[in-house]
């Protein structure tokens, strides 16, 4: 795929801007008098210079802390207002609220320092690989995202906490302020945490105990003179993807909130600092409290402060509070106020910390939506850390000598249809594979050999394809695209790392996509292989059935064969196997899966707390139990854990397809069927609906925990 000279533009541009190193500071000492096609809001967003009359005399609250920890009731005075705050404004500036003013001080000269030091310097700390280095300097992070603009921004960012950087790691200029403040905003995190827990009426450590204060990470942006400030954002419009910010805002001002649908300014308070809820916290409080969108006006500044000063704007510090999560940045729909006059030099800075988890790490993974492929693409040696499995993880991935000879079950269906007698075989075969493995290869399944081969060949076809191609495809958006393409759908999960895989994902069942839908690529085998797929998990229903000992068609009659979900995944080849894994460990969120693998391998199941390696057969299917399975035999039939092997061959491809109720739109509720229940065999598990099992699933991720154990009785 070729693309014209107009469309290559805009990376161009990009791309020469990144390479010089000197970031906006760098266009603005060499004297440009127009801002950089690259730095233009659409004309089309320039809608609204200043706040609406309606909100004109409107201030986000100021809260004094001083009192917090006098008495009971002057704490549950300053809760109630924290509570106002967080639920009305999502917006609120503290005082007295125990940060040393000459720590704040040092911190925005720290920044200032740096980011006006000799080039050549900093120059030393230029990277975008925020995955293996703790501290790193650029402009705009997002400077090869699909966003419309770019911001007048440089910025550093520094990983601070739980892995705090040796002081070698950091520069001179801003070493000693970094470490000092960070302290104290570790112990301000703490008190707002616990104000904000007893604001939603619960204990004081509700917050904290979800780990809010364990990660930290500082980015320090610098917004030198504008000089067409009309044109460009400091820093688009976007809500945080985090529990709490904590902003540290100079004097010059800039930072609007959105208010009733108008910005409002916020006015700088001398010695305060902004606090902000995330969309975390709007998450978790199911809306109690509001995360609200902000952004930062490019040179906000009037003509009577630039002649009441040096044209210099003071550092902004701000901490944001996270659970696996990360700024979001929209595509700006307002018009900059402009400044009439910059007859003096003009510089302003303003530095985010980040109490968060691996997420704007992840971001080296999903950088131009090309997955771990692109990496690979890309040649790395070594394997980023955010794909790091837990030490333990990395220790047992050699089946133990005591199941180094075990396979599971392999199952010929050749005579399901001859007899009676051989039906009752096969199904007394399930049976076992079904109560002791949870997996079992079968054979003669009546998918042709040639319907399987077009399906791995279309699988590695579109994750071999024209990256330009594949990103049409690109989404999280599980919810209303019937096709997409990401790598691991758990990115932003608590899940202790990232797999080393990309995935196409496509619902088949109950209402399949159009062709008009499904790439090119693979079009004709995904639709091919699906019928074949379906006529199979009817038969496989009928014979576990069967192996109940009850009617062949009950548990088609439960709706387990009414939605059918599949995956194609793509491992590309590993430069460090041992670091990582293709899937990590997980059991299934399905009724039945029924597994297509090459020949690379890397399957193993647990079985007998070991790990046993299912070996490539040819021409077969591997099919295991889901957890709904589990759940409505009342452990009948077992789900069992299983996990994928990074390799250094490769590409592995593999298919998955998922047998379920339609978590789309089904709300039965699922329990232990009656008919294997009794006085003496009493339900193990209390009734769920598909959605509200999935939706617990997929928060979680695949973090090598059974999701089924939380729904027992």
């Amino acid at each position: 795929m070729t693309k014209n000279s107009n469309e290559l533009d805009p990376y161009i541009e990009r791309k020469a801007f990144d390479e010089t190193k000197g970031g906006v500071k760098g266009l603005v000492d060499a004297k440009i008098t127009e801002v950089p096609r690259i730095f233009h809001i659409p004309q089309d967003t320039l809608t609204d210079k200043k706040p609406s009359a309606s909100v004109l005399d409107l201030e986000i609250p100021t809260i004094d802390f001083a009192s917090v920890h006098v008495d009971t009731a002057s704490r549950e005075a300053v809760v109630e207002k924290v509570k106002y705050a967080a639920e009305k404004w999502g917006f609120f500036q503290v005082v007295n609220h125990g940060v040393p003013l000459n720590v704040l001080e040092e911190i925005k000269d720290g920044v200032r320092r740096f980011h006006e030091e000799d080039p050549e310097v900093k120059k030393r700390y230029f990277s975008r690989d925020i995955a293996n280095k703790n501290f790193v300097y650029n402009s705009n992070f997002d400077l090869y995202s699909p966003s419309p603009s770019v911001n007048w921004r440089d910025t550093f960012q520094c990983y601070i906490a739980p892995d705090p950087p040796t002081p070698e790691e950091l520069p001179v200029t801003c070493r000693d302020a970094m470490f000092e403040y960070s302290k104290h905003v570790l112990s301000l995190g703490g008190l707002l945490l616990e104000l904000l827990s007893e604001a939603l009426g619960l204990n004081s450590e509700i917050l904290k105990s979800m780990d809010c204060l364990k990660n930290l990470l500082m980015v320090c942006h610098y917004y030198p003179p504008c000089p067409q400030p009309d044109l460009t954002l400091g820093i688009s419009k976007h809500s945080d993807t985090s529990f709490l910010t904590v902003l540290l805002q100079d004097n010059i001002g800039g930072l609007q909130v959105l208010h009733q649908d108008s910005w409002v300014d916020v006015a700088p308070l001398p010695g305060a600092l902004i606090i902000n809820i995330g969309d975390f916290l709007q998450l978790i409080t199911n809306d109690k409290f509001v995360s609200v969108e902000h952004r930062v006006l490019a040179n906000r500044q009037g003509p009577r402060i630039f002649h009441e000063r040096e044209r210099k704007r003071e550092t902004t510090i701000s901490y944001k509070v996270y659970k696996n999560g990360h700024i979001r940045s929209h595509t700006p729909k307002t018009k900059i106020p402009t400044v009439d006059s910059l007859s003096r030099p003009f510089l302003s800075s303003l530095c985010y910390i980040f109490f968060l988890s691996r997420n704007l790490m992840k971001k080296k993974a999903k950088r131009m939506n090309e997955g771990v492929k692109g990496l690979v693409d890309a040649k790395i040696t070594e394997v980023p850390r955010i794909f790091h499995v837990p030490q333990d993880s990395a220790t047992d991935k050699k089946p133990s000598v005591s199941v180094s000879d075990l396979e599971i079950p392999t199952i010929d269906f050749a005579s399901v249809h001859v007899d009676t007698a051989s039906r009752e075989a096969v199904v007394e075969k399930v049976k076992y594979a079904a109560e002791k493995w949870g997996f079992f290869q079968v054979i003669n399944h009546g998918v042709p050999l040639h319907v399987l081969e077009e399906t791995k060949d279309g699988v590695r076809r579109f994750h071999e394809e024209d990256p330009e191609v594949k990103k049409r495809y690109f989404s999280r958006d599980s919810a209303s695209k019937k096709f997409f393409y990401n790598s691991n759908f758990d990115l932003y999960s608590s899940s202790p790392s990232v797999s080393w895989r990309d995935t196409f994902t496509c619902f088949i069942a109950p209402e399949p996509p159009s062709p008009e839908e499904l790439p090119v690529t693979c079009r004709d085998a995904v639709i091919e292989y699906s019928k074949h797929v379906m006529v199979l998990g009817g038969l496989l229903f009928e014979l576990l059935s069967e192996a109940l000992g009850l009617n062949s068609d009950i548990l088609k009659s439960k709706d387990c064969l009414k939605s059918l979900l599949m995956l194609g995944h793509y491992y590309p080849p590993c430069p460090q196997p041992d670091l990582t894994l293709g899937i990590n460990k997980h059991s299934d969120n399905s009724f039945l899966s029924v597994l297509l693998q090459d020949n690379i391998g890397g399957l193993q199941v647990l079985h007998q707390d070991s790990w046993v390696d299912v070996a490539p057969l040819p021409g077969a299917l591997v099919i295991n139990i889901g957890d709904f399975l589990q759940l409505i035999t009342n452990d009948k039939f077992v789900s069992v854990e299983h996990r994928v092997l990074a390799n250094r061959q490769g590409p592995r491809i593999s298919v998955a397809s998922f047998f379920s109720s339609s978590k789309r739109h089904g709300s039965t509720v699922y329990g232990p069927m009656k008919e294997l229940v009794s006085e003496n065999n009493p339900p193990k598990y209390g009734d769920i609906t598909i959605k509200e099992y999935s939706e617990g699933y997929f928060k979680k991720g695949l973090d090598g925990t059974s999701h089924l154990l939380n729904f027992r009785i």
